[in-house]
């Protein structure tokens, strides 16, 4: 279908835009410009969501579609 999205272009996509992300980092995670739940290591991207784990212990599944992510430094 001419303009139709798959799940598996977004996830390439989303792949490709997180390609230096690599388990282990810390991250922190954006939503409209919001920190959600502090800051976290990055785990996987997977069928077009972020998994990470945030500094209490938590695995969380956030959408790719609207959020951002920075990597912290390795001494925080």
């Amino acid at each position: 279908m001419p303009g139709h999205r798959t799940g598996e272009r977004r996830t390439s996509t989303s792949r490709a835009r997180l390609d230096n992300f690599r388990r282990g980092d810390r991250i922190q995670v954006f939503s409209a410009g919001r920190q959600l739940d502090g800051n976290g290591t990055f785990i996987r991207v997977e069928d077009g969501f972020l998994v990470w784990e945030d500094n209490s212990g938590n695995r969380n599944t956030t959408s790719l579609e609207g959020i951002s992510i920075r990597r912290l430094s390795s001494r925080y």
